[in-house]
């Protein structure tokens, strides 16, 4: 008898720039782990292959990079610049002749083709592979992209051409929709799933004596837009009127010299903590009684999910899709961008303790818990 035919895979290619510490990286993390590799065949292809993660991508997923990492680079000055050359004309080369590329590798018949931020929509429309259904992945918010009006335009234009698209946030798409004026019929919402079951694990183990007992608690690089600079200048006033608190940091960025200076200069070493790059972050925020957003723009923050799988408090800037998370005066506190604004609700909460308590009863777990069985049922319904 002929033997009964096995039914095929499904193959996705994930396109992304690379896999840098971050919340999209995260969420792609989170999606590879999810799929069913009996089922699915998954493909990452890198514009250059580096970044912290690459260590925790499934092994059944096959890594392809355009370009080489930058970490094996020569350190002769003159070896190093022509390295960054070549790794910059290969890709280049890439997006003028993407065909080769995909049949060197081996890409020509996958299923689909996901664009996992705005950076890829064209070189993911541009692709060699005509059969496959092309798909988007939006996080943020389109206007804070970093392009210019005219570009950002282009990445809409790209959007409405493709099979279909998701947004993390309904805020996302309604600030596409509203802004180019345009109703994008192809696109769902599917809220960033989280590792939920990794995020308790992480939260176990043990921080350093002197974090132990954090007041608040923010996570995410330094620069102005994550509005650390009002962190900051909230806990000096806090400190000045007297108020005994802690307040830690974790991540790095360009505007660390600034803040540094502004420790020094108001003597708030022993009180303000720069903690820098952490491979888990996630155990701070359980040894702390808050965890703060104090950002200027946000889509659907997978570091506000995290802190609310550990149940702690949130207090949080009234932006992007955070009020899709943080149920305001119910498991934490929303408030417009800005210094005043922070320094008025962290003395609430300072000067009512019983609210931590309150707040923390409220099951945000539990909640989280359904919220992941629900997207993850539809991502699988995304790829059928």
């Amino acid at each position: 008898m002929p033997k009964p035919m096995q039914s095929q895979k499904i193959k996705i290619i994930f396109r992304h720039r690379s896999l840098e510490m971050g919340g999209i990286e995260t969420v792609l993390l989170n999606l590879l782990n999810h799929f069913d590799y009996t089922k699915y065949e998954v493909v990452l292809l890198l514009n250059y292959g580096q970044g912290e993660f690459l260590q925790r991508v499934p092994p059944e997923v096959k890594i392809v990079a355009i370009g080489e990492d930058r970490s094996s680079f020569s350190e002769n000055k003159f070896l190093n610049l022509l390295q960054k050359i070549t790794r910059r004309l290969k890709y280049a080369f890439f997006q003028r002749f993407p065909r080769k590329f995909y049949q060197k590798h081996q890409l020509l018949d996958f299923d689909y083709e996901v664009a996992f931020s705005h950076y890829m929509l064209q070189d993911v429309y541009n692709s060699r592979n005509k059969q496959s259904k092309k798909m988007y992945w939006i996080h943020g918010d389109l206007r804070n992209s970093g392009f210019t009006d005219v570009q950002n335009k282009n990445f809409v234009d790209l959007m409405s051409k493709f099979d279909t698209g998701v947004f993390v946030s309904q805020h996302g798409k309604n600030i596409v929709e509203k802004n180019w004026n345009v109703d994008l019929k192809n696109a769902v919402v599917i809220n960033n799933p989280l590792a939920i079951e990794h995020i308790l694990k992480l939260a176990a183990e043990p921080v350093e004596e002197k974090f132990r007992n954090i007041d608040f608690v923010s996570v995410g690089r330094l620069f102005s837009q994550k509005g650390i600079k009002d962190l900051l200048e909230a806990h000096h006033q806090l400190i000045m009127l007297g108020y005994t608190i802690k307040t830690l940091i974790i991540g790095d960025g360009m505007q660390r010299d600034e803040l540094e200076a502004f420790i020094r200069k108001y003597n708030l070493a022993e009180t303000f903590f720069l903690y820098g790059f952490s491979n888990n972050p996630i155990k701070y925020i359980q040894n702390s009684r808050y965890f703060v957003l104090p950002s200027y723009s946000e889509s659907y923050p997978m570091v506000i999910g995290e802190a609310l799988c550990l149940n702690k408090p949130v207090l949080s800037t009234n932006v992007g899709g955070v009020p899709e998370m943080v149920h305001h005066n119910v498991n934490g506190l929303l408030f417009d961008p800005g210094e005043k604004n922070l320094l008025q609700k962290m003395k609430a909460v300072l000067d009512d303790p019983s609210r931590q308590k309150r707040f923390s009863q409220h099951d945000s777990l539990a909640e989280l818990k359904e919220k992941n069985n629900r997207i993850f049922h539809q991502i699988d319904q995304l790829f059928n």
